[in-house]
């Protein structure tokens, strides 16, 4: 079962994960991770993942807000392993956007259905649909795609550039290749100003906070 929304972005509550192969039971506590900023002509968002180039969208996934530079982040927790002890850094959710202007949040529909990334690669991104044809043919390089995604292994959350813009900010899905439910913030004069996708690692956690 999906995570509320909003639990998603608040940040410095706790959730107990419980053991598997890989890690103890643990208590771990959600935390911002600030990503890149996306320049925005219009605000309208495309969601998708950039190494899946025969999907990606001809139109926004929605609009948040007008022109300008968006917030991006990630929610994090950080999970201790077995045997070693060491730690790994985590996303749980990604967002775009005012996440301090939301009031209520929504499922994103697209065709009267609930839009989801649907990631292919264990990549997503966020970028304006009018920066489609510039990024395209980068999404379709697969030596330039497998950089990006070496990149996202160890910083999470990075950006793409042309000439020196950033067009689009691409961040990773830890539980690899899934289909992953986006849902849109509104603030209290129900305009559009966040987007978060849930990466449905708090599927298996229990709430404590």
């Amino acid at each position: 079962m999906s995570c509320p929304p909003e639990f998603l972005v608040r940040f410095g509550d706790r959730y107990l994960f419980p053991e598997n192969v890989r890690y103890p039971e643990q208590t771990v506590t959600l935390t911002a991770m600030p990503g890149p900023a996306l320049p925005m002509r219009w605000g309208l968002l495309a969601i998708a993942d950039p190494w899946y180039p025969e999907t990606t969208p001809k139109f926004a996934a929605t609009t948040i807000g007008g022109g300008g530079a968006k917030v991006t982040s990630l929610t994090t927790v950080a999970r201790t392993r077995t045997g070693d002890g060491d730690a790994d850094v985590m996303a749980v959710a990604a967002s775009a956007g005012d996440l301090d202007r939301v009031a209520t949040w929504e499922p994103l529909l697209q065709d009267e259905k609930h839009f989801h990334l649907d990631s292919d690669s264990a990549l997503g991104a966020f970028y304006e649909i009018s920066d489609a044809a510039l990024l395209q043919p980068l999404f379709e390089d697969a030596d330039h795609m497998k950089t990006v995604y070496d990149r996202a292994l160890t910083e999470k959350v990075v950006a793409m550039e042309v000439d020196g813009r950033v067009v689009a900010v691409v961040f990773l899905c830890p539980d690899g290749s899934g289909i992953y439910p986006v849902h849109v913030g509104f603030d209290a004069d129900m305009s559009a100003v966040a987007v978060t996708v849930d990466l449905r690692l708090l599927e298996a956690a229990d709430r404590l906070d």
